[in-house]
C-alpha cells in the first residue's frame, strides 16, 4: 500500500443551480484540479467508464451541503477514501510516548514499543510563542481561533468533550455582541521519542502475520512525541445598545492589548461609554490556560489581568509546562510490516456535515437565548413560550448530532451516515426559521421604553386557574400557564413606544371556544412607573410597568 498513489485536491462549489449543473460544475472543477477524469475510460490504467450511479454518488457527496464548502478528499483510482498522513499533530488527551494509537477511534491503545529514548532537541532549546488579539465574528471563526477546527485535528469526537472544547462552546457566541479573543500559545522543544523496538507480544503477531490483531490491539499508529509548553485562550464579550459604540470598545481593547494605546485606555472608555444611557455597555471576560500552578493559574477577571497574563505567559509555560500536543506516526514510519490504515470513503464527509450541523444549531440557540435575556436590544420578539421552545428543541438537536458525531468518529456508524433528526426516535425537526432585529435606531427622543414587570393574579376568571397572556398593540407579547388567586408572574418584557398611548389588552386562552377577555388599558407614554386593573366577569389582575427614556 505504501507505493500507491494519492492525489488530493479541493473543490470549491457553490450550489445554487440545478443538480445537473451541479454534476458539470464538480467535474469541471476536478479536471481543473489536475484531478484525473473518474468518468472516461483511461487508456492507461484501463479502468471502465464509471457507472451514472458511480457519478451520481461522487457528485452527491461534493455538494450535500448548501453553501460553498471546501472539501478535501483524496483520490485512489477512481475511488474516494480519506488519508491518514504518516505524521500528525492531535490535541493532546492523556497519550504518553510509546502508546499505540487507532486512527478510527482517535484513541490510544496497547503500547507495542518499549526500550526507546525520550529527548529534547540540543541545538533548538528556545521557545516558539504564536500570539493574537482578534476580533472574531462566527462561532466557527471562535472555535478556529482556538484550534478547535475539525480539518486541524480531525479528533471531533474525543475534542469536543475536552475542557478546552467545552470553554470554547461555553462562550455562548451569538451575532449581536463583539467576542475579542486573546490567544497565547507556547512551543518548548518537542519531546520525541527515538530508536523505537517492538515488544516480545506485537513482535509475535507481526512474525504470524495476524496483522488484523495486531491493529486492534496496538492501533494503525503510534505517539511519537509531545508538545509541551501551554495554552492561554481569554474571550471578552461586548455588548453596547449602540453598535458604533460597540464596535469602538471592541477595537480600544485589541488596540490596548497590542500595546497601541496606553494601559487602562480600555477600562476609561468602557465607564464613559456607561456614562450615557444611548451607549450603555456590558462586558464579560473568561479564561482557559493549560500550563502553570498556584498562582500562575489564578483567574483573570479585569481586563488588566488578561493582559498581564497574555503577556507573561511565555515565562509560565517555560517553569510549569504543560502537554497539550501529541505527535501521532503511522507505524510504517518505522521498519514494521503494518499496512497502511484506510477508512470508509464517505467517513470525512458525514463527521464534517455532523459539525456544521453542531456549530449551526449552537449558534441559532445562542442567539435566541441572548434575546430572550435580553429582549431591550431588539426589535418586537416572538412570545416567550415561542422562543423558549425554539431553545429547547435546538438542544435536542445539537445534543442529537453530538451523539450521532460521537458514534460516527468511534466507527459505530457502518456505513456513516449523514445527521438526518427525521430518523431519531422520536423524530425531531428544526423550528422555522426566528428573525431577531436589532432595536431600531430611526426611533427619536421623543419615544419611550415600556417594561412590563409583574402580572398578579387577584380573582382567576375560571375555577381554579386561568391561561393568561397579554397583548400590546395587538401582538401577543407574553402568556403563562396556571394563574391561580394571588399568584405573581414576572413578564419582563421590553417594548418601544413610538406613539403617544399604547393598548394593552389581558385575555384568558380556552381550549374550547373563544378567548375571553379580562380588561383593556391604555398606557401613555408620559406615565409610570404605575399600574393597570383588568377586570371583568368576577375576575381581577394588576399589572406594574415603568416607562424609560430612549436616548439616540
Amino acid at each position: 500500500m505504501a507505493g500507491l498513489e494519492f492525489n488530493l485536491f479541493v473543490a470549491e462549489l457553490n450550489v445554487n443551480t440545478s443538480e445537473a449543473a451541479r454534476e458539470r460544475d464538480v467535474i469541471a472543477q476536478l479536471r481543473g484540479a489536475g484531478v484525473r477524469d473518474l468518468l472516461d475510460h483511461s487508456p492507461d490504467t484501463g479502468r471502465a467508464p464509471a457507472t451514472r450511479h458511480r457519478r451520481k454518488h461522487i457528485c452527491y457527496t461534493l455538494i450535500h451541503r448548501r453553501k460553498t464548502i471546501d472539501f478535501w478528499a483524496v483520490f485512489y483510482r477512481g475511488d474516494l477514501m480519506p488519508r491518514v498522513p504518516q505524521v500528525r499533530r492531535l490535541l493532546f488527551n492523556d497519550e504518553e510516548i510509546g502508546m499505540g494509537f487507532n486512527s478510527e477511534s482517535g484513541l490510544a491503545v496497547g503500547t507495542a514499543l518499549h526500550n526507546f529514548t525520550v529527548d529534547e532537541n540540543p541545538v533548538a532549546t528556545g521557545q516558539e510563542v504564536s500570539a493574537s488579539i482578534v476580533i472574531v465574528t462566527s462561532h466557527e471563526q471562535l472555535m478556529d481561533s482556538m484550534g478547535m477546527s475539525f480539518e486541524g485535528h480531525g479528533r471531533y469526537g474525543l475534542v469536543s468533550g475536552s475542557a478546552k472544547a467545552k470553554f470554547a462552546e461555553s462562550s455562548n457566541f451569538n451575532s449581536t455582541s463583539t467576542f475579542v479573543v486573546a490567544r497565547c500559545v507556547v512551543q518548548n522543544p518537542l519531546r520525541r521519542g527515538k530508536s523505537f523496538q517492538v515488544t516480545a507480544p506485537a513482535q509475535a503477531l507481526l512474525d504470524s502475520q495476524r496483522f488484523e490483531e495486531f491493529k486492534a490491539a496496538f492501533g494503525d499508529s503510534f505517539v511519537r512525541g509531545l508538545q509541551t509548553g501551554g495554552e492561554f485562550y481569554a474571550v471578552i464579550r461586548i455588548t453596547s445598545v449602540s453598535t458604533a459604540k460597540q464596535s469602538e470598545l471592541s477595537a480600544t481593547l485589541q488596540a490596548e492589548a497590542n500595546g497601541l494605546i496606553a494601559s487602562g485606555g480600555f477600562s476609561a472608555a468602557f465607564a464613559q461609554a456607561n456614562s450615557s444611557q444611548s451607549t450603555r455597555s456590558e462586558m464579560t471576560a473568561s479564561m482557559y490556560q493549560k500550563a502553570g500552578a498556584g498562582v500562575q493559574i489564578s483567574p483573570t477577571v479585569e481586563i488588566g489581568e488578561v493582559i498581564n497574563r497574555f503577556k507573561s505567559f511565555p515565562q509560565i509555560a517555560s517553569t510549569s509546562a504543560a502537554a497539550y500536543e501529541a505527535e501521532v506516526a503511522t507505524y510504517d514510519t518505522l521498519p514494521l510490516p503494518v499496512p497502511t490504515p484506510q477508512e470508509q470513503e464517505s467517513f470525512l464527509v458525514a463527521l464534517a456535515d455532523a459539525r456544521e450541523k453542531k456549530m449551526r444549531y449552537l449558534q441559532t440557540r445562542n442567539d435566541l437565548e441572548f434575546a430572550l435575556r435580553n429582549p431591550e436590544f431588539f426589535d418586537p420578539l416572538p412570545a416567550t413560550e415561542t422562543l423558549q421552545s425554539a431553545i429547547d428543541m435546538y438542544t435536542r438537536l445539537i445534543n442529537a448530532v453530538m451523539s450521532h458525531a460521537i458514534r460516527l468518529s468511534r466507527g459505530q456508524i457502518t456505513p456513516p451516515q449523514l445527521f438526518d433528526p427525521s430518523t431519531l426516535t422520536p423524530a425531531l425537526s428544526e423550528p422555522p426559521p426566528i428573525p431577531l432585529r436589532r432595536l431600531s435606531t430611526t426611533a427619536t427622543t421623543n419615544d419611550r421604553l415600556v417594561q412590563f414587570q409583574t402580572l398578579t393574579c387577584l380573582v382567576p376568571a375560571d375555577e381554579g386557574s386561568d391561561e393568561p397572556y397579554l397583548v400590546w398593540n395587538g401582538e401577543r407579547i407574553w402568556s403563562a400557564n396556571a394563574a391561580t388567586a394571588s399568584s405573581r408572574h414576572d413578564v419582563n418584557v421590553v417594548r418601544l413606544m413610538a406613539t403617544p398611548t399604547g393598548t394593552l389588552e389581558l385575555f384568558d386562552e380556552e381550549v374550547f371556544g373563544a378567548d375571553d377577555p379580562l380588561g383593556r388599558a391604555t398606557i401613555s407614554r408620559s406615565d409610570g412607573p404605575g399600574t393597570v386593573e383588568f377586570r371583568a366577569d368576577g375576575s381581577a389582575y394588576t399589572l406594574s410597568y415603568r416607562i424609560m427614556p430612549f436616548t439616540v
